[in-house]
């Protein structure tokens, strides 16, 4: 999927609730380093699900709200409060554990549409 992001000319960031070298470790373990930049609560001094968090990692990032989809698999923490600051907000269910009523919900990351 990261390819594919990438070959639509789009970019990649991170925002987690971790600590900046528990994630930096994590994505380089994955192989995932150098995936784009990487925002936590050490650098925002704000955590998911607030929306202020979202908005400062859009702020760094140089990009508007309205601008950024984000994809998390914790729907309180990265849909409700990724809307709530503004964002387009899928939901990554990969358990099938809902909410159901959830109108932008995938269950893998291949069933992400990108370019379109």
């Amino acid at each position: 999927m990261l390819a594919t992001i990438a070959a639509a000319g789009l970019s990649t960031a991170v925002l987690t609730n971790g600590s900046r070298q528990q994630q930096n470790r994590k994505l380089s373990r994955v192989g995932l380093a150098g995936i784009g930049p990487v925002y936590t609560p050490d650098d925002l001094g704000v955590a998911k699900p607030d929306p202020a968090a979202f908005r400062l990692a859009c702020e760094r990032w140089g990009l508007a709200p309205a601008e950024v989809l984000s994809v998390g698999d914790n729907h309180e923490f990265d849909v409700l409060g990724a809307r709530a600051a503004g964002l387009h907000a899928i939901h990554l269910d990969r358990r099938g554990e809902g909410p159901f009523d959830e109108p932008h919900r995938i269950a893998t990351l291949a069933a992400l549409r990108v370019g379109v």
